[in-house]
């Protein structure tokens, strides 16, 4: 643990690292996607969730911020801040690594269609269960994430059988993109699904708030920008690190060691995966803030001559970009 001197005062609604900076973000979601928060038990859960209460109804006195902290850090790993219901184990983001490194060193190492096919299959799986599970409300279509999922599916799968092929075929230099293949079909249909599956976001608008936390009403054109941030940092930059940087890191490693076959480049794949996995997830989550600020004049006209309490003209409304 860290000294108590560098632990702010505890706010049971608030961060322990600063969120308007990037390194305090990175912090904050090193710590969501820690995979050692799977191995939390049920009376460590309990504990925690006692200590919250008790601090809510102002009978934990004597407990220090940092003991407060962890208690919240704990809770957060596991209970959905918005149902409150634990979340299902293999879609938390704790375990975002694990499900994701065989899946990711699949599609880098699939040399037939069949195994392309099936790898961005599981790929797909994996995603559409991480983005059900981490949700923003409780509410949710299950026929819209069932048609994202087929779209994902359908898009990665085409793209990488499809492209793979016409790389295949093409001269020396365009076989040397092979290696970018995967990544883009990844790219492709995880946009596809992210989109499809906050597409009522889109139609209906996000909520939007002044600086304030007062609700001003629902935007679109706010919903088309969250949404865009969250294809950004999910769809294009997390998998950036774990599928183009193994497979140049293990051509270093055949040319070192021409001995490097069978299980054990498998098994030096999935370790340059998970690795690139841990370094990258809580830097591409981290990259835009959770709460985006919005200047009015990208908006709807109706929001273009808002007042806040004092009277002063709002210039900037505030949206959660969900993950």
């Amino acid at each position: 643990g860290e000294a108590d001197d560098d632990v702010p005062p505890f706010n049971p609604r608030g961060s322990r690292y600063d969120q308007s900076e990037f390194l305090g973000r990175y912090r904050n979601f090193r710590q969501v996607t820690d995979p050692r928060n799977l191995l939390i038990s049920e009376q460590e859960l309990d504990n925690a969730q006692v200590l919250l209460a008790q601090h809510t109804r102002g009978e934990a006195a004597g407990v220090s911020d940092h003991e407060l902290w962890e208690a919240k850090r704990i809770k957060d790993a596991i209970i959905h801040p918005v149902t409150g219901e634990k979340m299902f184990l293999p879609g938390r983001m704790s375990a975002f690594l694990p499900m994701n490194a065989i899946p990711t060193a699949g599609m880098l190492l699939a040399r037939t269609p069949a195994a392309t096919i099936f790898f961005q299959w599981m790929n797909q799986t994996v995603n559409t269960m991480a983005n059900y599970v981490n949700r923003s409300g409780a509410s949710i279509d299950t026929t819209q994430i069932a048609q994202a999922y087929a779209l994902g599916c359908g898009v990665s799968c085409g793209i990488a059988v499809g492209a793979g092929r016409l790389v295949q075929s093409g001269p020396p230099w365009v076989k040397r993109l092979g290696v970018a293949v995967p990544y883009a079909a990844v790219v492709a249909s995880g946009g596809v699904n992210v989109a499809f599956t906050r597409m009522p976001e889109i139609h209906q608008g996000a909520p939007i708030a002044d600086r304030e936390g007062n609700h001003l009403g629902h935007s679109r054109s706010a919903a088309v920008t969250s949404v865009a941030m969250a294809i950004a940092s999910r769809s294009v930059v997390l998998p950036i690190a774990p599928m183009l940087f193994p497979p140049l890191a293990m051509a270093g490693l055949r040319a070192m060691l021409p001995s490097l076959t069978g299980i054990a480049a498998v098994a030096a794949e999935v370790a340059l995966v998970a690795s690139s996995i841990y370094v990258a997830l809580p830097v591409a989550i981290g990259a835009f803030p959770q709460n985006i600020e919005i200047p009015t004049s990208a908006l709807e006209p109706e929001f273009h001559n808002l007042k806040d309490s004092n009277g002063r003209p709002i210039t900037h409304i505030v949206c959660n970009r969900g993950l």
